[in-house]
């Protein structure tokens, strides 16, 4: 019964109706406290997006009249962080690639960073926390940590002392804010990451009517807003692009639809190459972890113009029986139709793909013959192809999906197959027009409508 109702609280949470109720609520608490334009800010020193944050936050503050009250972290949560050794590795390249798109300052080879320098920047930063020219200083103690130059100085026992005391004060309100992550926004109960979920925050402030500027629009979409919308190189491309995926990944939904639309443009063969949930590989994803990524991809969804919310948790049996009719589907030519229809039924039509009912309308709408599929569904063969794909998606530096590969270029993340275009184009990934912080958009910002 549970299993039968799940899809349909999932439908009612991600409605348009709970939504706007949850904005209205969330809205006149703020008025209440005199906090209309009050952001939180979380900053991880060791979270190199951070940094990358930090340097847009006075323009953002400039344009809306926004007020920021700042909490410094410095942990990273075990299960929040099942790889945090590969996390680490790929944010600092992740926070370079994102600041040669916005013409910000990170540099080409960042210092590994060790404990005390870390502990060094999160005491500068906790001093500096109720000071007017905190963004002041936080940007120093971080331009210090990530260029490494001029070294931090120690700080006294004392100075320490106090920094861990209001280090733990703030880590016990971001998790009892509902959030495990550095480099966020909190803004009258939706959460911000970093620079690619600025443009929510900024058409909700626009929406308010907090801009200062005529004409004002969202800035920061350069990580999606040029999708196959970029000149085509005069060669074919005939190198595949590759997608790991996961069946219960909402992201990996995400970045299938997105990565097809990217090898039709391009004319070249799409792979997609399957592997385990993560829980279904022994790692733990927390309820926020959890809540958060639900919101994050219902947003991200009506952004892209793509269904999602009506989701039945294909967890378990369902994810077996797709990967299990997999070979079936390749032998037929219909491996990525198969998936992209169970990703939609399971992500947007509700259809719970552990039984036979809900299986067949997926088998029939992929093109598939169900008489046929059926022989599959108890074949274990499908599991040597899934693990040494997650073997392989780790060999590349990576651990979670959607992951990405065209030719030498890798990518984690729905949200950066810009990366993956510009290497399709000939190009060096990253080719930055006028920084959003001159004042001036871009010509492809102008092109999108907030």
């Amino acid at each position: 019964m549970k299993s039968a109702l799940m899809p349909y609280a999932a439908r009612f949470v991600s409605s348009p109706l709970v939504h706007n109720l949850r904005r209205g609520l969330q809205a006149r608490q703020a008025r209440r406290k005199g906090q209309e334009r009050q952001v939180d800010v979380y900053l991880n020193p060791r979270d190199p997006h951070g940094y990358v944050l930090l340097q847009v936050l006075p323009s953002l503050a400039e344009r809306f009249g926004l007020n920021y009250r700042v909490f410094t972290v410095e942990a990273l949560q075990d299960d929040m962080f099942p790889e945090r050794d590969l996390w680490q590795s790929w944010a600092v390249a992740d926070a370079r690639d994102l600041a040669r798109l916005y013409r910000l300052d990170f540099p080409e080879t960042a210092p590994a960073l060790t404990e005390e320098a870390v502990h060094a920047a999160a005491c500068r930063m906790t001093r500096a926390e109720k000071d007017p020219d905190f963004l002041d200083e936080a940007l120093a103690a971080l331009r210090g940590l990530w260029h490494g130059d001029p070294p931090l100085p120690t700080p006294t026992p004392e100075e320490s002392e106090q920094a861990r005391a209001a280090i733990a004060r703030n880590e016990q309100h971001l998790q009892q804010a509902g959030h495990y992550l550095g480099a966020m926004l909190h803004y009258e109960g939706e959460w911000f990451w970093g620079l690619d979920r600025l443009d929510h925050l900024e058409r909700r402030l626009i929406a308010k009517g907090y801009a200062r500027h005529a004409n004002e629009s969202a800035r920061f979409v350069r990580t999606w807003a040029d999708l196959c919308r970029k000149p085509k190189p005069a060669t074919p491309v005939t190198t595949p692009l590759e997608i790991f995926f996961s069946m219960r990944s909402p992201y990996s939904y995400l970045g299938l639809e997105r990565a097809k639309q990217l090898a039709d443009y391009f004319g070249c063969p799409l792979q997609v190459r399957p592997v385990l949930p993560m829980l279904m590989r022994g790692q733990a994803v927390p309820p926020a972890k959890k809540w958060y990524i639900f919101r994050d991809t219902k947003r991200e969804a009506e952004k892209l113009g793509i269904p999602y919310g009506f989701v039945a948790d294909p967890l378990g049996a369902g994810v077996e029986r797709c990967y299990a009719l997999f070979p079936y589907a390749r032998e037929q030519g219909l491996e990525v139709t198969l998936m992209m229809t169970f990703a939609r039924a399971v992500n947007a039509r509700g259809i719970r793909s552990e039984t036979d009912r809900g299986l067949r309308r997926i088998v029939e709408d992929a093109g598939l013959d169900w008489t046929e599929a059926r022989q599959w569904l108890d074949s274990e063969d499908w599991r040597d192809e899934v693990e040494a794909n997650c073997q392989e998606l780790y060999r590349i530096g990576l651990w979670g999906v959607p992951g990405f590969r065209f030719g030498d270029v890798t990518a984690w993340g729905q949200d950066r197959l810009w990366l993956i275009q510009e290497a399709m184009r000939g190009g060096d990934c990253t080719h930055p027009e006028r920084s959003p912080e001159s004042g001036q958009q871009s010509s492809q910002n102008q092109a999108v409508s907030p």
